[in-house]
């Protein structure tokens, strides 16, 4: 089964660690629904995130920086906030801003410790790390260091405002001043026993930024950063000191130069941010001290508050007199309420033999969370093993040797793929919970770009997963080469494309991705060389001012690389050699450290103009000494270890604007919306945004179309290293027209002319931009309640309708439709009018007889009654006509059944019903079948001539 992944990696085609580490800590974004559905990841391991925003106190006191190259190997580092010193301030933050409209789950993990006890005057560790949700419409203005955590105000540190534009700041507070009311913070956590004014060890909240400085409520203006809600850690007796030593908040154990295992110490966070619906949110805190297991919930808040609909993320730290290393990792920010997965490695580098530690074994943990109210089925899950490349690793070279999962339900499956290391399986998950998936293996030969890279994908089947961002997870392992392994990393500096006015630059540094340490000296001492070398065509210009380099070969001086020119084919090389900070022996350790960060070979290249593209290559050597003042010795790596020497990437020129069909699309209001849509140039990718400075994403928006109003979207397009202009789509999200109201309801007698209904109100469509065109359409029912039917060829406000031939009530109502440039929205309905046609159905009588003179008829019966509409109220008057004379009215019969007086009249008397049907008013009458009477002479005739007979 191949399981295809649903987010791409902005990459450059590159070779070397340009690729394979760089790209480790690149932010993987995805969004799908507007305004909505998002993902942003960020691992922090690699030297050169892209992204990030790093600052602090500059100088003595520092600044954020990135461990990776630096104290750990390239590709395995951390975001560090602050050293572990006295007086040291550090912030980062996101410069990607990102919805709040359906919530914000943040996670990470983290680790505070120390190179020493600092036991004096109980300092210990300290002080803190801030994590804070602000406006991203702000200007980024950071809040008080210290106690404040870069997040509140601190006055005594001269800061009067807190975060400029902030929304929430938990406070991971190790030293205890986050949460009381000292230096203009607002509102405090409660003392502990020991009555101090600090509160070690505790989770911390506190809200908005707001004008107003003091600690009550001013003209409606709330408190800023007040103190919303806290936490207290662990064992609380004792001394603040006492508490603050204990392995809550920071790790406060032995021996303190070594940053803690996980098994030693391990924090993971998480801020979940929902809507509660009306003005109310819930703002939850958890934490986890372990690789495995639930996690504990340190704050559940709702506040009314509400959050900006654009956010960004940052963290700041600080130290006094206490201090702490305050680092963070593993970063992920997303949408909650949908199904997601992370996946984290037990080792921060990998080999390719056992060594010590087993050393080439590593257990990956896979978490695949359900964060819907449904158990869902048939999820399915894909993981696979590469190279930097993207292609499977052999598995000759990596071998699967254990799978395990728990917390998935009955019916799930992994199977191994018996010829390459991929593993597919369906998982069954309940409800609102997390499954795990763990897979070990064993590396036996170096891959390829020294990097290991685990890809998994969970993909549901049963429900419309709208952020699909968070269904991928990367874990990229460096592996360490035996002996030396030297290789280039390149950072781009400004522009990505090419630049035919001033050039691109680029800065590149070599680091040694061997166990074994590499020497090498200055030119005049006879030892072993780290040479790069460039070859650059005739044609194009090359400056490499800014490098740190001299043409000497004198041993003196401080610049950091010799370097000589010579011709060749086709353009001149440039060669490089290390030099090192002083005279004399000189050492790069192994395991990914960079050699001197600090002084890269920077140079800006510049081809000539209508150039479509070029190959930028580098290439490092380490070579063998070949005299004092030689370094043309013969290149001592292993061979396995040369295959990454070479570094190249394609420079390409700026891609135009993707082709957009539409430039501006109108919905309807709650129109079901589809994703938008343009088209990149062949080979191109697409890059979406949902608002400039954005989030990038390769999965296009799809609209929200809950809010009328207008959104503009932003989408360019990358042929894998440089990005082109954006092109704008602008979404109208058009208000529901309003539907007027009709007058002129009808009640009429069979054969009555009906009149147009009236519009008492035409239908107007507020809002809607110039041009809009209004026209109607009519519906007619038979019970005014369903089954309504679109009168065809009808568009007009007012309507006539056809009369009816038989008693029946008939419903019209009237929908208006607005339009622009061909996009139709209906209204609501309007009111109903109606037509009524009442006249009865006059059911029938019986009775027909023939009576004597002077005798009493029998009654008169009713065989049916009158029917008409159900609201009709049905009368009757009877009528008699005498030999065919006009009908005259029978006074007092009203009844359903007559029964006529003595009949003295002889002659033929004809009788009917008159039923009425009466509505408001309105009557309408028919009359029945008609029944004779025939009254004769009945008395006898005496004749004595005749026989004894009566007349008949």
């Amino acid at each position: 089964m191949n399981i295809p992944l649903n987010l791409k990696e902005k990459s450059a085609a590159l070779s070397g660690l340009i690729l394979r580490f760089c790209l480790t800590g690149v932010f993987l974004l995805s969004f799908l629904s507007a305004n909505a559905q998002f993902t942003i990841t960020n691992d922090f391991r690699s030297s050169q995130p892209t992204g990030i925003i790093t600052g602090g106190g500059g100088g003595t006191q520092g600044v954020a920086s990135f461990t990776s190259g630096i104290v750990d190997p390239v590709g395995a580092g951390w975001l560090r906030l602050t050293a572990s010193q006295t007086n040291q301030r550090g912030y980062a933050y996101i410069d990607k801003s990102f919805p709040s409209t359906l919530g914000v789950l943040v996670d990470f993990e983290y680790k505070m410790w120390r190179n020493d006890s600092n036991s004096t005057s109980e300092y210990y560790g300290g002080d803190g790390i801030g994590v804070f949700l602000f406006d991203a419409t702000s200007t980024f203005q950071l809040g008080g260091y210290g106690g404040s955590l870069g997040y509140a105000p601190n006055t005594a540190g001269g800061v009067n405002q807190g975060l400029a534009g902030g929304y929430i700041g938990i406070g991971l507070d190790a030293y205890g001043n986050y949460g009381n009311n000292n230096e203009g913070r607002n509102g405090r956590i409660t003392r502990d026993a020991n009555n101090d004014d600090v509160v070690p060890n505790t989770v911390v909240l506190r809200g908005p930024t707001t004008t107003n400085s003091t600690s009550s409520t001013v003209n409606g203006v709330l408190p800023t950063n007040r103190f919303l809600f806290g936490t207290k850690l662990g064992d609380r007796s004792g001394t603040a000191g006492a508490i603050r030593q204990r392995n809550e908040v920071d790790y406060n154990t032995a021996p303190y130069n070594i940053r803690p295992t996980d098994s030693q110490f391990y924090r993971r966070v998480q801020i979940e941010i929902k809507p509660l619906g009306g003005s109310l949110y819930n703002i939850v805190v958890r934490w986890r001290k372990s690789g495995s297991g639930a996690f504990t919930e340190l704050i559940n808040y709702n506040t009314q508050d509400v959050p900006p609909s654009l956010l960004k993320l940052g963290f700041a730290a600080s130290t006094g007199g206490a201090y702490n290393y305050h680092e963070i990792r593993n970063l992920l920010v997303t949408t909650p309420g949908n199904l997601r997965v992370t996946k984290r490695a037990d080792k921060e580098t990998l080999r390719s033999v056992a060594s010590t530690n087993s050393a080439n074994v590593i257990t990956y943990t896979i978490e695949v969370t359900n964060d819907t109210d449904a158990a869902l089925q048939n999820i399915i899950f894909s993981d696979k093993l590469t190279d930097t490349n993207g292609n499977l690793v052999p598995k000759t070279m990596f071998n699967i040797t254990n799978i395990t999962n728990s917390g998935f339900l009955a019916g799930s499956s992994l199977t191994q793929s018996a010829t390459t290391n991929e593993i597919n399986g369906s998982l069954n998950l309940a409800a609102n919970s997390v499954g795990i998936i763990t897979v070990t293996g064993t590396l036996s030969s170096i891959p390829t770009g020294n990097t290991l890279k685990n890809t998994v994908n969970v993909m549901p089947t049963d429900i419309t997963d709208n952020d699909l961002g968070n269904n991928t997870a990367v874990v990229t392992t460096p592996v360490i080469a035996e002996d030396v392994d030297l290789t280039l990393l390149k950072q781009t500096i400004g522009q990505e494309c090419i630049n035919y006015t001033t050039g691109n630059t680029y800065e590149l540094r070599v680091t040694n991705l061997g166990i074994l340490e590499a020497t090498y000296s200055r030119l005049g001492n006879n030892t072993n060389r780290i040479v790069v070398t460039k070859d650059i065509p005739t044609g194009y210009t090359y400056n490499d001012s800014q490098t740190n380099y001299t043409t000497s070969t004198a041993t003196g001086g401080t610049e950091r690389w010799y370097r000589t020119t010579q011709s060749i084919t086709g353009g001149t090389r440039y060669t490089y050699v290390a030099r090192g900070a002083a005279n004399g022996a000189q050492t790069l350790n192994g395991s990914g450290i960079i050699m001197e960060p600090n002084f890269p070979i920077r140079y800006t290249i510049t081809p000539p103009a209508g150039t479509q593209s070029y190959d930028d290559v580098a290439k490092v050597e380490y070579r063998g000494s070949n005299g004092a003042d030689s370094f043309n010795g013969t290149d001592i790596e292993l061979p396995v270890n040369r295959l990454n020497n070479t570094i190249t990437q394609t420079v390409v020129s700026t891609p135009s604007q993707p082709t957009i069909p539409n430039s501006t699309i109108y919905y309807c209001m709650r129109e079901t919306a589809t994703a938008l849509v343009a088209t990149p140039s062949t080979g191109n990718t697409l890059i979406w945004y949902l608002n400039q400075g954005g989030t990038p994403a390769t999965v296009a928006p799809t609209p929200l179309t809950t809010l009328a109003g207008t959104t503009r979207y932003y989408v360019s397009q990358t042929n894998g290293s440089c990005e082109g202009p954006t092109a704008t789509i602008d979404v109208v999200v058009l208000p529901a027209p309003s539907a007027g109201s009709l007058g002129n309801s009808q009640i009429l007698c069979l054969n009555g002319t009906p009149s147009a209904f009236s519009s008492t109100q035409n239908g107007t469509a507020t809002g809607w931009p110039t041009g809009t065109t209004i026209s109607y359409r009519w519906e007619i029912s038979n019970d005014g309640s369903t089954n309504w039917t679109a009168i065809q060829g009808v568009t007009t406000a007012t309507y006539t309708p056809a009369m009816l031939t038989a008693y029946g009530i008939r419903y019209y109502r009237r929908i208006t439709l607005a339009t622009i440039n061909g996009h139709t929205c209906p209204s609501g309905v309007s009111n109903t009018v109606t037509l009524r046609m009442i006249t009865p159905t006059p059911g029938s009588i019986s009775g027909e007889q023939k009576v004597c003179s002077g005798q009493t008829p029998a009654q008169i019966t009713s065989e049916s009654v009158a029917m008409s509409i159900s609201d009709a109220v049905i009368t009757y008057r009877w009528e008699e006509s005498f030999n065919n004379a006009a009908w005259t009215i029978v006074p007092n019969a009203t009844a359903i059944t007559y029964t006529p007086g003595v009949k003295n009249k002889i002659g033929i008397w004809k009788y009917r019903r008159i039923a009425i049907a009466t509505v408001s008013g309105n009557s309408c009458e028919t009359a029945s079948n008609e029944v004779i009477i025939t009254v004769k002479n009945c008395k006898t005739i005496s004749n004595p001539m005749l026989p004894n007979k009566a007349k008949k």
